[in-house]
């Protein structure tokens, strides 16, 4: 999808004993947080994050996390940083900052 707007579609039902796997930013919101049975933080630091998102091609941002193009993304996982804790809520946090090599920060 190249479109950021609602998608909408029949709704499914998992059978029981699935694993249902949610990925998105923002997971860790106190109104989310009671959908969740367990949850993974990535870690990475905005040094990494945003050139990594910078090389996916044109139209996704500047390498550099202080440009103009990235104030909307730090900002805002700033504020969720602050706001919701997302390393607090989480079963695991990865340090993702070396994609060959990640490593559990914490494990609960």
């Amino acid at each position: 999808m190249t479109r950021d707007e609602p998608v909408s579609g029949p709704a499914l039902a998992a059978a029981p004993g699935s694993l249902l796997i949610v990925d998105g930013l923002f997971l860790h919101r106190p109104e989310l947080r009671g959908w969740w049975h367990d949850s993974v933080f990535l870690r990475v630091p905005f040094a990494v994050s945003v050139p990594r998102g910078a090389a996916r091609g044109p139209g996704f941002g500047s390498p550099d996390p202080a440009a103009a193009s990235n104030r909307r993304y730090v900002a805002g996982n700033e504020l969720y940083f602050r706001e919701a804790d997302p390393e607090a809520q989480a079963g695991v946090v990865l340090d993702y900052t070396n994609l060959d090599a990640p490593r559990v920060v914490v494990a609960r």
